[in-house]
């Protein structure tokens, strides 16, 4: 009897330091929506290069946030700023030589793992729409859709806020209110 509970407390013991001990296959983006980019962002990333309506991007490849995932340098993550703020993340997949990275699943199985399922139809290879996760102070969308014979593949992540502040300042320069360089 002491020998079956000492097992049981063995094995209990064991599942729990093995929960600890699991890598976290979730990217570690350099920083929060809504964080500033400060001197020792600078210092790793370089500095931003803000264009005079204070709109700035920086660009990683993957694999340098994501050690885990197994992802390759055809998967991207670029940190959207203004005025020094950070608006959005965009980890999209360079699909311009061929598209073998959407055509992984790398991304998609990515999403799914870390915002929650989603319904893909018959087969997931073929989907070609979004899907929109709400969360607290942030919503997230998958979005992979066939243009011309290239896969377009990316998670945007952002907030009302903020999401709403980069719309603006894309329309006025789409109607030529602002310029950019």
């Amino acid at each position: 009897m002491k020998i079956a509970f000492h097992n049981k407390v063995i094995l209990l013991l064991s599942l729990f330091l093995l929960n600890f001990s699991i890598v976290e296959a979730k990217c570690k983006f350099i920083m929060d929506i809504g964080g500033r980019y400060i001197k020792s962002h600078e210092k790793k990333y370089g500095p931003l290069s803000e264009d005079e309506t204070g709109y700035a991007e920086v660009e990683i490849l993957a694999p340098e946030l994501c050690p885990n995932d197994n992802f390759d340098d055809n998967f991207r993550i670029k940190h959207i700023f203004l005025d020094q703020k950070l608006m959005a993340i965009q980890f999209y997949v360079d699909n311009s030589i061929d598209n073998s990275p959407t055509e992984s699943m790398k991304l998609m199985n990515y999403a799914k793992r870390n915002y929650g399922d989603f319904d893909t139809g018959g087969n997931p290879k073929y989907y070609s729409n979004y899907h929109i996760w709400e969360r607290v102070r942030k919503f997230i969308v998958y979005n992979r859709h066939l243009e011309k014979e290239t896969w377009l593949e990316e998670i945007y992540i952002s907030n009302d806020k903020y999401g709403e502040q980069l719309a603006l300042r894309n329309s006025l320069l789409e109607g030529g209110q602002i310029e950019q360089n």
